[in-house]
């Protein structure tokens, strides 16, 4: 179903990416891809919809809530393993030789298909994971894909170590396919197009999700809607339309709740941007400086030129700011994806949710 807010798995539900979904089951045979978009431009349900109709094997490793510590870190891929033990153990000769690879390492636990990874002093390192599982990959004769969905919400020190470990594992290990995906600013320019990043200089291809332009939009919202016999008028269409620019996810959103009773357009917009609002607390709250909130909000108010912003700050502040503070500042918010180049906001619920903070 279009409408369905979950990630998406089958390639009937996902709306007019077929390109973009048959390269990236292409390049699954390559070492690295990595996968840009904007939020909620559906990188993972591209991802997922590829990992299913390729039939290949795939550990996939959730970060979008976050990670900060080795606990983090080690706690999203013992699940990850988990569910893939799960869904390929009867694959019995890959899963076996994981299972054996794994119980000669220090730090790892096995019950079932329960499993966990030690984060303290005996933690396992990454890249005796990926050796696992290259190995277990080679004796069956396949090859592993290894996703990290949003692995720019990996902060501090424990990136440096995912990145050097996933640099190894490129460099020396023949069957794991590496999909990262991220946002164009945080993923591209910042991972593995960064001098300083450990994955600078591999080879890589790239899946750009996209917005839906005005006529895919309306035909997305009405195809839809047909699906359940549901009748919208075009006016509410083509309002809709207006006021979600062509992120699916959001269109996705309105879809899933007028179809169970939510009438009001108003309504399902206040619940969009209350959404919004708590991811923006929750970027907020990993900043040290304020400064963050006040040129968000001074960027909501239409101040985009640099002159102007940088002397709405020191208005507000009552004092003289540094151009390479205010330039650090814009800088985060293009990796995240909140600001484009021109530092309009790329997403318009977020730029309402940033107004009502």
């Amino acid at each position: 179903m279009l409408f369905d807010p979950r990630p998406k798995t089958c390639k009937k539900d996902l709306y007019n990416f077929n390109d973009e979904l048959n390269s990236l089951i292409k390049f699954f045979s390559k070492s690295l891809t990595i996968v840009t978009g904007l939020r909620r431009t559906g990188k993972t349900s591209l991802v997922l919809t590829a990992l299913e109709e390729s039939a290949m094997p795939y550990i996939y490793i959730d970060l979008r809530e976050g990670v900060s510590s080795y606990r983090d870190l080690y706690i999203v891929i013992s699940k990850s393993f988990e569910r893939f033990a799960s869904k390929f153990s009867k694959r019995d000769i890959l899963w076996s030789y994981i299972v054996k690879g794994l119980k000669s390492i220090k730090g790892v636990s096995i019950a079932g298909f329960e499993i966990s990874f030690s984060w303290g002093r005996d933690r396992v390192l990454l890249t005796e994971l990926f050796e696992v599982l290259d190995n277990a990959a080679e004796r069956a004769n396949t090859k592993i894909v290894v996703v990290f969905d949003e692995v720019q919400k990996i902060r501090g020190s424990i990136s440096e170590i995912l990145y050097s470990s996933i640099a190894h594992s490129y460099d020396f290990h023949r069957n794991i396919s590496f999909v990262l995906t991220g946002s164009e600013m945080g993923l591209l320019y910042n991972v593995v197009m960064n001098p300083k990043s450990p994955l600078y200089g591999r080879v890589f291809m790239e899946v750009k999700t996209r917005r839906l332009n005005v006529e895919e939009s309306r035909d997305f919202l009405l195809t839809g809607f047909r699906e359940v016999n549901m009748h919208v008028s075009f006016n509410e269409i083509d309002l809709v339309v207006d006021e979600l620019g062509g992120i699916i996810g959001w269109l996705t959103y309105y879809g899933y709740l007028k179809i169970n009773g939510v009438e009001n357009l108003e309504t399902i917009k206040k619940t969009a941007i209350e959404m919004a609002k708590t991811e923006i607390e929750n970027f907020l709250r990993f900043r040290v400086s304020k400064r963050y909130r006040v040129v968000l909000k001074l960027l909501a108010k239409g101040y985009r030129e640099w002159g102007l912003l940088k002397k709405e700050l020191e208005k507000y502040e009552g004092r003289e700011i540094s151009d390479r503070v205010l330039h650090d500042i814009l800088k985060t918010l293009k990796i995240y994806s909140i600001i484009d180049e021109n530092n309009n906001f790329l997403d318009p619920i977020i730029k309402d949710a940033v107004a009502e903070l």
